[in-house]
């Protein structure tokens, strides 16, 4: 997987091949997530978690019990995971011998700005996914990117998350932030291109799958279903 943004921690911690700083997603709390993929899905059913990172949601969906394959290509996130499967790969090149009831695709990666690496990661969910299993991914807001200013803050926990930059350019995000927490300051930069309703629904056509509905009122999240 080449490099998605850039990222640097003031405490010199590891940062993983896509820019993310390890400390920050280490300490960052789980948020919604955990709680709106474990109501879309069957109780207690397998999950596998394509780019789980430091086990953000990895360890909430586990506490739900959800048994959890997590899968991520950097070694310092997945020594962070604790109650899942751990398995080191890059999401475009996993194969595992089974498939699964539930399959997430989080944290933005659809919106990946490689040629080509959104397709090979839709490819690899409806190869784990079952034939009447679903599929859960996370875009980002075209509202969302639309609206987004340097200098906005917000608060997620002992957090407080400044964007720095905020560039949108012929569906094309460029932007970085800033988090703080107590006496440590993370930084990430990340670009990524953003999905049209449309575009969403023509993408996910084309591996094979369907979009069945969005699960929340900003339509981050789509739960899609095999077709083929």
């Amino acid at each position: 997987m080449s490099p998605l943004g850039t990222g640097t921690s003031s405490d010199g911690g590891p940062v993983a091949p896509d820019g993310s700083p390890v400390g920050l997603y280490r300490s960052f709390p789980p948020g919604r997530e955990p709680a709106l993929i474990h109501g879309a899905v069957p109780p207690g059913c397998a999950v596998l978690e394509l780019g789980c990172g430091a086990g953000r949601i990895t360890h909430a969906l586990v506490d739900l019990g959800h048994p959890v394959v997590a899968v991520d290509q950097s070694a310092d996130m997945l020594a962070c995971v604790r109650g899942a499967t751990p398995v080191h790969a890059n999401i475009e090149e996993l194969d595992l011998p089974q498939e699964f009831p539930a399959v997430v695709l989080a944290s933005f990666l659809i919106n990946t700005i490689v040629p080509g690496q959104r397709e090979a990661f839709l490819a690899t969910c409806r190869r784990h996914v079952a034939d009447d299993g679903l599929v859960l991914v996370q875009r980002t807001s075209p509202d969302w990117a639309a609206s987004l200013e340097p200098g906005q803050e917000h608060r997620s926990g002992d957090f407080l998350i400044t964007i720095t930059e905020a560039r949108l350019d012929g569906g094309v995000l460029h932007a970085a932030q800033e988090c703080r927490r107590k006496e440590t300051t993370w930084t990430h930069s990340w670009t990524d291109v953003v999905y049209s309703d449309e575009d969403m629904e023509k993408l996910v056509a084309s591996a094979g799958l369907s979009l069945d509905r969005w699960l929340d009122e900003e339509r981050e999240w789509a739960l899609l279903r095999p077709t083929q």
